[in-house]
């Protein structure tokens, strides 16, 4: 599994053109967050050309739209050769998980993509998703990790992102994908504060005390301090 992933707008050619780079494991082409509401069609009908772009030099994957009407236009765009998996924006409950599970399916059959290439990350970001975290975890063979959506998260429990708040959060988010043997991808830290690298180090030191294998990332700076700490030692190795 990854132990960085750097989110790159897919409708941003200057992020684009440096994107394999940066030395993340991989990559996520955003069609979320990244992309003005004005813009989501303009960005699934690029998304094709880019990911032929850049899959051959570095891992890509894509994060879609939460609500299924966004996610299935999002899908049709994204399931295609050369993505590696699909990251679950606001994923809420085990059922949308299992309903992009069976479209994904459809679609790779369609294209002749080979069945169960396309793996899922879901991206939890309410208090109503961290208590179905196993549920979520578990809800279809595709699901490769679990991760908290840190800000959103922050906000739907009534405050912004500190420690106190988002340790707990993420050792849940942990000890959910360890049970359903899947990849914890939760690290404490604001994305928003891309600046505060020792903080960042900090928060993916703990991260991979509790049993985290990596980290998501705004910035090349961070990308760097998520290789670093996630990176196996040499007793590691040789164990």
């Amino acid at each position: 599994m990854w132990r960085s992933l750097l989110f790159i707008p897919v409708l941003e050619d200057r992020f684009i053109a440096k994107a394999a780079e940066r030395g993340a494991d991989a990559i996520i082409l955003d069609l979320e967050a990244g992309v003005a509401d004005d813009r989501k069609v303009e960005a699934r009908e690029v998304l094709g050309s880019v990911v032929a772009r850049l899959s051959s030099e570095v891992t890509t994957t894509v994060r879609i739209n939460a609500g299924w009407d966004a996610a299935s236009l999002d899908l049709d765009a994204a399931v295609i050769p050369g993505v590696s998996a699909l990251h679950l924006a606001l994923c809420e409950d085990p059922d949308h998980v299992r309903k992009v599970a069976d479209r994904v399916s459809q679609l790779e059959t369609e294209r002749g993509i080979a069945p169960g290439t396309i793996r899922l990350i879901a991206m939890l970001e309410s208090p109503a998703a961290l208590l179905l975290a196993r549920e979520i975890a578990t809800a279809s063979p595709r699901m490769a990790g679990l991760t908290l959506g840190m800000e959103d998260y922050a906000t739907t429990m009534g405050t912004t992102p500190n420690a106190d708040l988002l340790r707990p959060a993420c050792y849940q988010i942990t000890q959910a994908a360890r049970a359903a043997g899947i990849a914890p991808l939760a690290v404490p830290a604001s994305m928003a504060n891309f600046r505060d690298a020792e903080e960042m180090e900090s928060a993916a030191g703990w991260a991979r005390r509790i049993g985290a294998v990596g980290g998501y990332a705004v910035h090349p700076v961070q990308v760097e301090i998520l290789n670093r700490v996630f990176a196996p030692s040499e007793d590691e190795i040789a164990w």
